[in-house]
């Protein structure tokens, strides 16, 4: 019994440890957006999709980052897609100085119910997604259409980050999501697609006809399009470019951070990839076996458990040295060990209640 429970305490940190390794090696290995080969930007059509709910709050800023976007030899077209507000989103967006058009959705509501009235209305020959709480850097378009240098790359996932990142909870939160990130970037160095982030992604218009975002309300459409592009294609990239990187705003407390961690893993039970599902499912029973083994109380129990977390310190921090410098993070280092702590509680207990409660997205309480 004590055999083999030390064999699999062996074989996790081994295990957790070399995937760390590999996805600093596939990150470090990611070319650099601005090293590929050039892209024909002149009279490309561009339409750039904003789902929003009642966010006149942030509207001012993400319209103000619209206002200063590079579009240079790029037709542009910006989609606001209103999903029922009740504040005063809509008259905000007259300050929009790129062409724009607002549509409506009527009896359907949600995110994906937005994107899909996007892609009908739209026009543009490549399809840009944000969000309404984000800040667009001047050379976005053009940094992401970079990508796009060959014909058969058919989606890029772009690089996104929590601003105004200033107290302690908002630093410990943004290293948390960058890591997601970087994870993110590296699976598709890897040609196993896994993770990306609606706040910042692009894809050709030829991919719509095919894909498959699911009927979910709130959380998978950036996930689910993904997949529907790695099953039908394989030129899937990542802009490894800082000129890429949209700001998007954090959660401001632990009630929003666990709504919104709750309704992302709540679509990982339909992951189409044996490979990734497993991969998620080892992650999961790592920090399992960590909380396990700590609050059994026994002395070899609390040896493992600690044993774990060392390795796990160890192989973030391998991680985070490989894309901290592209991220910009300074300092990060002593918010790794109070970080994994923080992860490994959320991350053993998120997965299996995500399948069962219910969350809040938008004011809608979805089940």
């Amino acid at each position: 019994m004590i055999i083999g429970y030390l064999i699999l305490i062996f074989f996790l940190a081994i295990s957790y440890f070399l995937l760390l390794k590999k996805y600093g090696i596939l990150w470090k290995v990611l070319p650099s957006n601005q090293k590929i080969g050039t892209f024909e930007q002149s009279n490309s059509s561009v339409s750039i999709l904003i789902p929003f709910r009642n966010e006149d709050s942030v509207l001012p800023r993400l319209i103000d980052s619209l206002n200063q976007l590079d579009v240079t030899q790029i037709l542009v077209e910006v989609v606001f897609i209103n999903d029922h507000s009740t504040d005063s989103s809509c008259d905000l967006l007259d300050g929009c100085n790129l062409p724009y058009k607002i549509c409506h959705l009527d009896e359907k509501h949600g995110k994906k119910s937005a994107i899909e009235m996007g892609w009908n209305v739209s026009k543009g020959d490549f399809i840009f997604q944000t969000d309404a709480d984000c800040t667009l850097p001047k050379k976005w378009l053009k940094s992401m259409l970079r990508s796009f240098d060959k014909s058969e790359v058919i989606f890029v996932s772009g690089p996104v980050m929590f601003n105004d990142s200033k107290s302690f909870w908002q630093k410990l939160v943004a290293l948390d999501f960058i890591s997601l990130i970087a994870i993110g970037a590296a699976h598709i160095s890897w040609d196993k697609p896994l993770l990306c982030n609606g706040a910042n992604m692009a894809y050709r218009r030829s991919l719509v006809n095919k894909a498959d975002i699911h009927n979910v309300q709130a959380s998978g459409d950036d996930v689910f399009l993904l997949q529907s592009a790695s099953k039908q294609y394989k030129a899937i990239r990542f802009c490894k470019n800082e000129q890429a990187i949209v700001q998007t705003q954090g959660p401001s407390s632990l009630t929003i951070f666990w709504n919104q961690r709750l309704r992302w893993s709540s679509k990982n039970s339909d992951y189409d990839s044996t490979f990734n599902t497993m991969l998620l499912v080892g992650i999961w029973m790592f920090n399992c076996v960590i909380l396990m083994s700590l609050f059994s109380f026994h002395k070899l129990g609390i040896l493992a458990a600690c044993f774990l977390f060392i390795i796990k310190i160890l192989a973030e921090h391998s991680f985070y040295s490989q894309y901290k410098d592209f991220m910009n993070i300074k300092n990060g280092y002593w918010l790794i060990m109070v970080g994994q702590l923080f992860h490994v509680f959320y991350m053993a207990i998120l997965p299996p209640l995500s399948q069962i409660l219910s969350y809040t997205w938008k004011e809608r309480v979805i089940k």
